[in-house]
Formats: structure tokens, sequence, C-alpha cells
């Protein structure tokens, strides 16, 4: 079940990402890649993503945001962890809030305005 939801959130980072061409990578994704790099992360990581992830899709963004943040104290360098909080902090309303998050998950991410929000989730 945790690799359905590594799954998830590495597509999730796909669909809403924007495409610059001076940056963007081109290769295919690779989900044995993705799962790979997720065993990298300490089980105390993994568990909090993953409970992000499931609060995120009951529509409980403020538990989502806690498990997400909680994750990026234990390994700040986890765009991942980053992204989940710019997200939830975004369905919040939070705007100022997201937009740092977003700051620190690009930081961390080579090729990083592919992270971004589409259009109508743009923040300032």
């Amino acid at each position: 079940m945790s690799t359905r939801l590594t799954m998830t959130s590495v597509l999730a980072l796909a669909v809403l990402a924007g495409c610059r061409p001076d940056d963007q990578r081109t290769e295919t994704f690779d989900p044995a890649e993705a799962a790979q790099h997720r065993e990298n992360f300490s089980p105390e990581v993994v568990a909090h993503l993953d409970s992000g992830s499931a609060s995120y899709r009951r529509d409980d963004f403020a538990d989502a945001r806690d498990h997400y943040r909680a994750a990026t104290e234990i390994d700040p360098e986890i765009a991942a962890a980053w992204f989940g909080v710019y997200m939830a902090e975004h369905a919040l309303g939070n705007d100022e809030a997201a937009a740092e998050a977003l700051r620190r998950a690009q930081s961390l991410v080579p090729g990083a305005t592919l992270m971004k929000p589409s259009g109508a989730d743009s923040i300032r």
C-alpha cells in the first residue's frame, strides 16, 4: 500500500507541475526509481508522508499539513514533504505559508520550475 501512496504522490507532483523548456528534464517516469528513492527515507518520515496523503485524500487538510510538517522537521531535505505542506496550506487558504513551502520544495529539486501551481492555483 505504501508503494501506491508513493506513486500517487509522485503522480500528483507531475500533474500539478508546470513546464518550462529551459530546465525541463525529459526522461520518462520510472516507478522503480521513485520507490528506491523512498527507501532512503526514515520509517518515521514515510509514516508521516503516508498519513499526510491519507488525510489530504479525506479533505482533512489541517491533519495533512501537520503530518507533512512533521516529516519536514525530521528531514527538511525531502521535497515531497514540503510540497505536501504547500498543497495542504493552499487548500486551507494559507497563501503565504503555502508559497513558502512551495519555495522550499522547489529549492530541493533539480528543474525546480517544474514544480509549481497551475493557473488557478497560482500563488503570488
